[in-house]
């Protein structure tokens, strides 16, 4: 089997286990359009038992850091970068990131989002 095919079915396998966090599924579908364009990216994503995670932690580690009052928010761009930095694979050449569905104020567990809104905890998993 190919590297970028062990990459993918690493993405994949990840993603189904975690089908219920948006977080991972848009840095998995993400990942995965990038593999089909940038095939050499396949070792940096392999040399992680858990890539999606991996990258996820860093959006997570960077999301602490700079909230306020117990929020953050962290664009789309800046989110998927940080985890692509963090898997050692760079940025796309040239291409924005997908526009995602998770989008507006990261809350914490203290309210209940409302319309626009969403729970850091419950994004990142409990990771």
């Amino acid at each position: 089997m190919a590297e970028t095919d062990r990459a993918m079915d690493l993405i994949r396998d990840e993603m189904a286990k975690s089908h219920d966090n948006p977080g991972i599924s848009i840095l998995g579908e993400y990942l995965t359009e990038r593999l089909q364009g940038e095939p050499g990216i396949a070792a940096a994503i392999l040399k992680h038992k858990e890539p999606l995670a991996f990258g996820f932690a860093a959006i997570k580690e960077h999301a602490r850091k700079i909230a306020k009052g117990g929020y953050a928010c962290v664009d789309d761009k800046t989110g998927l970068a940080l985890a692509c930095k963090a898997l050692g694979i760079g940025t796309s050449s040239g291409a924005d990131a997908p526009p995602s569905p998770v989008r507006g104020r990261l809350v914490n567990d203290a309210q209940a989002p409302a319309h626009g809104e969403l729970d850091l905890d419950a994004l990142l998993g409990g990771i």
